[in-house]
């Protein structure tokens, strides 16, 4: 199937199992579902390795081993249809932690009165952080700013915002002081704010809107939690109530750290007071 490009126009990488192959118990009829035949399938993560490239860490990236033992327990199963058999080997490998995922099954051996290679069934599925939300997804953003005119820029920055919400609405400013990492040195107090409201774009696709914004107020990434002039994160992100989680590198949902930042649960709370993150009461 053809390449994957992401919302912010990098083409994903790819990590592949090709040719995985066992007797299964897939079909229609009675003498497959007992006797079994040979199926093979190919499967195609899309991903990106950089974080996992720079760790050398196996906890970054996808573990293909685990995937090809979870694939090999689809294969050796039992459906009517290769159909049904290329969705469970997808489910699979997005749990795994692909962002998408290109499944092809062929069955060899497939109960046709021709000369053949193979039946084949093919599909891509996207995970939840490209699939665009059916209905729109609830969403809460933070916004904070330290340098420059920070009041100024928050404000700036949740009008850029609003152009792609649905019925947003905003909290006052709050001033807080700056968090530090151990050894930094002082900061400015932050200026800061949420805004809440429902999206058409994929989780991957708001985060890309979200740095234009910021890149466009002038943000460089530099220095972990350094000062910056505008810093948009990421809070919450629900489909029908349902929160969507994801522990990918590329986007962690909902925010990790976002419970315990009275900056960020005082002005979500000013304009939402029923708010729950990750099934939680705020």
């Amino acid at each position: 199937m053809a390449e994957l490009r992401l919302p912010s126009g990098q083409l994903a990488d790819r990590i592949e199992l090709i040719g995985l192959a066992a007797t299964g118990y897939h079909g229609v009829f009675d003498h497959e579902k007992r006797d079994g035949q040979r199926f093979s399938a190919d499967v195609v993560c899309h991903t990106l390795t950089g974080a996992a490239a720079a760790s050398d860490d196996l906890a970054a990236t996808i573990n293909y081993a685990e995937l090809a033992d979870a694939v090999m327990a689809e294969l050796t199963g039992s459906y009517d249809l290769i159909e049904t058999l290329a969705e469970k080997i997808a489910a699979r490998a997005l749990a795994a932690g692909a962002l998408a995922v290109d499944v092809t099954v062929d069955k060899p051996e497939a109960p046709i009165p021709h000369e053949f290679t193979a039946a084949r069934c093919a599909i891509r599925r996207l995970g939840p952080l490209l699939r665009e939300p059916t209905p729109a997804a609830d969403v809460v953003i933070a916004v904070g700013a330290n340098l420059g005119d920070p009041r100024r820029q928050v404000v700036e920055g949740m009008d850029e915002l609003e152009w792609g919400l649905i019925e947003p609405r905003r909290s006052t400013l709050w001033v807080t002081e700056a968090e530090t990492l151990p050894g930094q040195g002082p900061q400015p107090d932050f200026v800061n704010a949420v805004i809440i409201g429902r999206t058409l774009d994929s989780p991957l696709a708001l985060l890309e809107r979200m740095r234009g914004i910021e890149r466009a107020a002038g943000r460089v990434r530099t220095e972990r939690w350094g000062p910056r002039t505008l810093d948009l994160d990421l809070i919450s992100y629900k489909i029908a109530g349902r929160e969507i989680t994801s522990d990918h590198p590329e986007l962690t949902l909902p925010h990790p750290r976002a419970a315990g930042r009275d900056f960020v649960t005082g002005p979500w709370l000013e304009v939402d007071p029923q708010a729950t993150l990750d099934g939680t009461p705020l």
